[in-house]
């Protein structure tokens, strides 16, 4: 017998979906905003390609392979599609495809998504992309939990725990009513937050939730609002492996990054490149050389306003699938690499 509100969640970062046929979703995908820009855009769609023809398949084949019977619903952590398409109707298309692959793979699991920047992208004027998925998530959800949500942050129920889905995308999220939903889960035994960009940086980026400079404030406060609950966030994006431990006057905020784009073979091994809390911040001289200073000296603010905090840290190069475990006792993920099913590579104690 299983342990009393025990579980378990088949887990995967981004997944950006596409087509070995790159014309199937971009046909109408003819420019962007910049020359630069769109021709960046169109070799992510030959790495998408190259990447689904295979190793993506075999990934999340692998992630439904570790589905166990406790397991309460599968989760992706945002840019579950490429988007690029250029057209409404075709990225409603490639949103279906793409949920319908994991529903395919997980069998009669019900499966959420959180909304990641890939998920609303299209450059092309009238494509209405954010508007396409503001429609799309709500009639998915209702169609997988039972229950509608009102846009695209939400409160999900998972018997005594609440998981708050949350849209970071700009100029969202709404920081009235995520706060109210985190205030709202005070009773829960535990709150999970869900977001596609990471809560707190490794320091390469601001591209966080509510990282914008003049939305300072109001990330501080969530901050709080998170370490008061003991908040365990589960985010995406970065395409890197990455954990945190904060420890806040106010309490514990842990974070989990997950990376599921096997964009090239090697990252079925694992590369460490910074693990302890004395480590944390070095990614800014990984990029210095290469960042504006202005935009340089931005983003060690941010290191420097978490480093006192920061009491466990790793940062690696990795894809793969996940297994969180949550129960009374404690909250764990287990990393599979690549398309492994054998054995974790490693566990993560996040509660």
């Amino acid at each position: 017998r299983g342990e009393p509100g025990a579980y378990s969640v088949p887990l995967l970062g981004d997944i950006h979906f596409d087509s070995t046929d790159i014309r199937h979703y971009h046909r109408h995908y003819t420019h962007s905003t910049t020359k630069k820009r769109y021709m960046l855009h169109l070799k992510e769609h030959v790495r998408n390609a190259e990447m689904w023809s295979e190793r993506m398949p075999a990934l999340v084949r692998a992630s439904a392979a570790l589905v166990r019977p406790d397991a309460a619903f599968a989760l992706q952590l945002g840019d579950l599609a490429q988007g690029d398409c250029g057209n409404a109707a075709v990225h409603r298309e490639m949103l279906g495809d793409a949920f319908a692959t994991l529903k395919a793979a997980y069998g009669g699991l019900p499966v959420a998504t959180v909304v990641g920047n890939h998920d609303i992208r299209g450059d092309i004027e009238g494509d209405r992309a954010r508007e396409t998925f503001d429609a799309w998530q709500p009639e998915c959800i209702e169609r997988e939990f039972g229950f509608r949500p009102a846009g695209t942050t939400f409160a999900l129920r998972q018997g005594p725990d609440v998981f708050i889905f949350v849209d970071f995308n700009k100029p969202r999220p709404d920081f009235a009513r995520l706060s109210r939903l985190v205030e709202e889960s005070a009773e829960a035994r535990r709150l999970f937050l869900v977001t596609h960009g990471p809560a707190v940086t490794s320091g390469t980026s601001r591209w966080i939730l509510l990282g914008e400079e003049n939305r300072d404030a109001e990330r501080r406060a969530l901050l709080k609002l998170l370490a008061r609950r003991g908040a365990i966030v589960l985010a995406g994006h970065t395409h890197k492996l990455e954990h945190y431990v904060l420890e806040l006057p106010e309490g514990r905020i842990v974070q989990f990054v997950a990376n599921s784009v096997w964009y090239e073979p090697g990252l079925a091994k694992p590369k460490i490149l910074d693990e302890g809390a004395d480590k944390y911040g070095c990614r800014l001289e990984a990029i210095a050389r290469k960042t504006p200073a202005e935009q340089l000296t931005s983003y060690r603010s941010l290191v420097e306003e978490y480093r006192p905090f920061v009491k466990e840290y790793l940062f690696a190069h990795a894809a793969g699938h996940y297994v969180l475990e949550v129960s009374d006792a404690k909250v764990e993920v287990a990393v599979y690499t690549g398309a492994e099913t054998s054995a974790p590579w490693r566990r993560f104690r996040l509660a």
